[in-house]
Formats: C-alpha cells, sequence, structure tokens
C-alpha cells in the first residue's frame, strides 16, 4: 500500500510540475512577446511622427511656391523637394504599417520571426534611399526656404550656398545615422532577443 500511495502521490507530483512548466512557458512567451512588440513601437511612432512632419512641410513648401511662383528655380527646386518629401512619407507609411503588422500576440514565434527578418530587410534598402533622400531635401529646401523667409538669393552666391548646404546636410546625416542605431536597430536586436530567449526555453523542453 505504501508503494502505491507513493506512486499515486508521484503521479500528481508529476502533474502539478508538468502544469507548472506549461505555465511557466505561456508566462513567458506572453511576456517576451509583450516586450518585442514594446521594443517595436518606439520605430513605429517615429514612422508616424516623420508622416505628420513630411505632410506639414509638403503644405509649407505649396505655400512658398505660390509666392515664389515666377523664380523658375526656386519653383524647381520647390517641387523636387515636395516629390522628396513625398515619397519620405510613402516609406513612412509602409514602415509603420509594417510595425503595427508585428503588435499582434496571436502570431506563432516562427511568424513573428519571419515578419521581423523581412521588416529588417525593407528597413535596410530603404535606409540608403532615405540619405539620399535627405541630400536631396536639404538642397533644395535650404535655398527655398532662405529665399521666402529672408530674400536671400543663395543661388547668386556659391560662397554661402556650399558651407550651408554642407552644414545643414551633414547635420541631418548624423541625426539619422544615430537615430537609426539608438532606435531602429536597437528596438529590432531587442525584440530578436526576446524572441530567441522563447526559443531557446522552447528547445530546452
Amino acid at each position: 500500500m505504501e508503494i502505491n500511495e507513493l506512486k499515486d502521490a508521484w503521479a500528481q507530483y508529476d502533474k502539478k510540475l508538468s502544469k507548472v512548466l506549461k505555465l511557466n512557458e505561456e508566462l513567458l512567451r506572453s511576456v517576451n512577446l509583450e516586450k518585442s512588440t514594446f521594443a517595436l513601437k518606439k520605430p513605429m511612432i517615429l514612422e508616424l511622427l516623420n508622416m505628420v512632419i513630411q505632410f506639414c512641410v509638403i503644405n509649407v513648401i505649396i505655400a512658398l511656391l505660390i509666392q515664389l511662383s515666377g523664380e523658375t528655380q526656386y519653383f524647381i527646386t520647390g517641387l523636387i523637394g515636395s516629390l522628396m518629401c513625398a515619397v519620405s512619407f510613402v516609406f513612412s507609411a509602409v514602415k509603420a504599417s509594417r510595425f503595427y503588422d508585428l503588435l499582434y500576440y496571436d502570431l506563432s514565434v516562427m511568424h513573428f520571426q519571419k515578419k521581423m527578418t523581412n521588416l529588417r530587410i525593407l528597413i535596410l534598402r530603404l535606409r540608403k534611399i532615405e540619405y539620399l533622400i535627405a541630400v536631396i531635401i536639404g538642397i533644395t529646401l535650404l535655398p527655398l526656404i532662405v529665399k521666402a523667409k529672408a530674400g536671400v538669393d543663395l543661388f547668386g552666391d556659391l560662397t554661402v550656398f556650399i558651407p550651408a548646404v554642407f552644414c545643414v546636410v551633414g547635420l541631418g546625416l548624423i541625426f539619422g545615422v544615430i537615430l537609426n542605431l539608438k532606435v531602429y536597430d536597437k528596438s529590432i536586436k531587442d525584440a530578436e532577443s526576446f524572441l530567441n530567449m522563447i526559443e531557446k526555453f522552447g528547445n530546452e523542453e
């Protein structure tokens, strides 16, 4: 009887232990998926913010173009700058929608990781184009704004125009690189590390 009772007690203990382990696994998955999605909210918010900024800039450019409609070189550069802002708006919309897709908790870890990989590839591909867009925006919009607000013709004085553009574009690129490293790359890396913890736990079972 004592042996049978011991076996029954052990079976009940094993059953409870299995439930606890399963609960811990579900808790780990839930917590780490929540951490992953929280890490991805930061770059998504920045993309939404960029969409608002680009929308406002485009409207400002349109007003400046109306003001300087009689000056062909400024009108053309303004159109180019507004086009680049529109492209930046579209890029941000695409990335924001991809980030939003990853905020669902019912995705499997494998599905989540696949979407994460695709998002990382997309960001790296668009980043090179975005740096070029930033340079074009700086070159085209700086003289337009200075002309409209201060009445200074930067195109007529290259000794001022070139250093000013280098300064604005340089600062913009430095800020962009820091933002990409500190927010986008770090957020994606953090999200992936949380997913790897889930995968590692599952492999150890």
